[in-house]
């Protein structure tokens, strides 16, 4: 047979084929992966959230200490470097609304540019505490509270890294937030 018969266009044509398609199966690969892994990270936070909600509810733990063990044990993510919770507590007015009374965000580690979506703070004390306004903030919550109730708002957050980031222009914040 000759060098250029038939099945050397065959081994040919099957390179190109490969040349074409190697890419999309590589970032349909990524992407099962990448989608896989923000789920359980996902998954991840959101246990966080309640289990800092019912510490908070339900322990005389302090605070600082509920969030330096929830980011110390909250494998695989590395919420000391790519993430961060707070820990807000809420006390209801007669309308129905919610009066910011404390916050509170770990004395150290967590990326601090991760701000709480329910009410940010703008003067951090020492120790991860906030130093209130003396005209306490009031939010609007998607359930009325009583007048006088007190609960506990604890939000995760996570700057989640892509294995195909090169295909998108930022990477996605992961969030969660449990009220209890």
């Amino acid at each position: 047979m000759s060098p250029g018969g038939p099945r050397a266009r065959q081994h040919g044509i099957a390179t190109v084929e490969l040349g074409l398609v190697l890419p999309m199966l590589l970032t349909l690969t990524l992407g099962v992966i990448d989608l896989s892994r923000a789920i359980q990270f996902n998954n991840v936070l959101i246990s966080l959230s309640r289990e800092g909600a019912n510490l908070a509810a339900r322990t005389t733990e302090s605070p600082q200490y509920i969030l330096k063990t929830l980011m110390d044990t909250a494998a695989p993510l590395s919420m000391n470097v790519d993430g961060m919770m707070y820990i807000t507590k809420l006390v209801g007015r007669a309308d129905g609304t919610a009066s910011v009374e404390a916050q509170y965000r770990p004395a150290s580690g967590g990326k601090t540019s991760l701000s709480s979506a329910l009410w940010a703070c703008t003067s951090w004390g020492t120790g991860g505490v906030c130093t209130m306004p003396t005209t306490r903030p009031v939010i609007a919550l998607a359930i009325a509270l009583n007048d006088g109730e007190t609960v506990y708002a604890v939000e995760s957050f996570c700057d989640y890294t892509l294995f195909s980031r090169y295909l998108f222009s930022s990477d996605p914040r992961l969030y969660s937030i449990t009220i209890l």
